[in-house]
């Protein structure tokens, strides 16, 4: 992306007060103001601000992300690293960390402002249909219903180690009681969560990435066995101790042929 669409993009990030949240009795709510007649009135506490940090690379709160290339970077611990059954790969150190292989101090509503910001598209498409009865889905599949699938993610992990440094596909640290074996790699779908009475379900509820299927959570995995919630569990063959450090790095998946946005 061009240094000047960047500035473009990002620029309204930076405006004092733009964008701030509100505590409620059910989580936060996500206010906009703009002009400085707006910001003056509201006094609101200090928001989310992005923040330059490189060339094309940027900050909003504990969350790192590359405008040319769209990689978002996660700070993130191991949480489990045996055990199951589990159902998410990531949530909010305040979420349902019972559930998670790890915990991270980040918000999911700065994941969603990133994702926005570098052009992901969400969408659910028939994701969460296995959950209607056999009739509603066989009535939207008769009917030609097909809601937009959001796009293609790869969640890969990045940790130190005796002064070295690994990396690889995060798949293999999920053990599928299925086949017996570690979890496949395979994208994950961002699906991009709800909004109810104002309130970003995914920060309310801390949750960043589904393996059991979830709604509120923002990306979700989209192969078989997503469905079962008790099928997933920590992998201690590949997954390093509880409490280690580790960065989770979300690359676009381009399909062949296709031409990256």
């Amino acid at each position: 992306m061009p240094r000047a669409a960047c500035h473009r993009l990002f620029a309204p990030l930076l405006l004092p007060a733009l964008v701030f949240l509100a505590p409620t009795a059910f989580g936060h709510r996500l206010y906009i103001a703009t002009g400085p007649k707006a910001a003056a009135a509201a006094k609101p506490p200090e928001g989310p601000r992005v923040e330059k940090t490189g060339e094309h690379r940027y900050r909003l709160g504990e969350i790192d992300f590359d405008a040319e290339t769209r990689e978002i970077r996660i700070p993130a611990v191991v949480n489990l690293r045996e055990g199951g059954p589990i159902e998410y790969l990531l949530v909010n150190e305040n979420g349902k960390v019972h559930e998670s292989l790890l915990t991270t101090k980040a918000r999911p509503l700065h994941l969603q402002i990133v994702l926005k910001l570098l052009r992901y598209r969400s969408g659910e498409g028939a994701l969460f249909d296995t959950f209607l009865p056999e009739e509603e889905q066989r009535e939207k599949i008769e009917a030609g219903e097909k809601a937009p699938l959001g796009d293609a993610v790869a969640v890969t992990v990045r940790w130190e180690k005796a002064g070295e440094t690994r990396d690889g596909p995060l798949a293999p640290w999920i053990f599928d009681a299925g086949t017996g074996a570690a979890m496949t790699d395979e994208p994950w779908i961002v699906t991009g969560s709800h909004v109810s009475g104002g309130t970003y379900l995914a920060e309310s509820e801390g949750s960043f990435i589904g393996i059991y299927l979830d709604q509120i959570a923002i990306l979700n995995m989209s192969r078989p066995g997503a469905e079962n919630d008790e099928r997933w569990g920590a992998n201690p063959a590949e997954t390093p101790e509880v409490g280690q450090k580790v960065a989770i790095i979300l690359k676009p998946v381009t399909k062949p042929g296709a031409t990256a946005q």
